[in-house]
């Protein structure tokens, strides 16, 4: 699934669009402890956390994921954007938190799989 679709089906905004706005994500993982995102991160998983400190921005480039989906609607710390911008990751805002972003994220996703999609 495209990253900037996503963003938008979802009602996310986009802080930054990272290398490739148009990067395609195979997977989805949704949590808050750096220990699963580091299990289950790759570099086709968007990342969708309530964490938003600078360290979730080297996790995500230690595992070379493309794309990270903060929940909540806050922006984040102008740090958190500096070094997704330094390493190329598309950085998106959801309005929802954790449960509903989720929950629009896999509509979203069941939509795109259904023929014509």
């Amino acid at each position: 699934m495209d990253l900037a679709y996503l963003a938008r089906r979802i009602g996310a905004r986009v802080v930054t669009e990272g290398t490739s706005p148009n990067h395609v994500i195979e997977h989805i993982y949704a949590g808050d402890r750096i220990s699963d995102l580091l299990t289950h991160a790759s570099r086709k998983t968007l990342l969708v956390t309530n964490l938003s400190s600078a360290l979730l921005v080297c996790v995500a480039e230690l595992m070379d994921v493309p794309a990270v989906c903060l929940v909540g609607g806050q922006p984040p710390a102008p740090e958190i954007v500096a070094a997704a911008k330094a390493h190329g990751m598309f950085l998106m805002v959801s309005p929802g938190d954790l449960f509903e972003t989720c929950g629009r994220v896999f509509a979203c996703w069941n939509d795109s799989m259904q023929p014509g999609g």
